[in-house]
């Protein structure tokens, strides 16, 4: 899926280690699609412990 917005955050060396890492095993094609990940699960997480607030978005 192509970007629609493109956005710059700042990230520790031991966060940009990690997604590289991720990147250089072949888990995920770009920093882009880890970063997308971690937030996908991260709603996930915030749905399942809270299934109003989803109903509501």
């Amino acid at each position: 899926m192509a970007a629609k917005h493109s956005r710059h955050i700042a990230l520790t060396e031991l966060l940009i280690a990690y997604v590289e890492a991720q990147v250089a095993k072949g888990e995920y094609t770009s920093i882009s699609e880890v970063v997308r990940t971690a937030l996908r699960l991260l709603m996930e997480r915030e749905a399942a412990s809270n299934p109003r607030a989803t109903a509501n978005a």
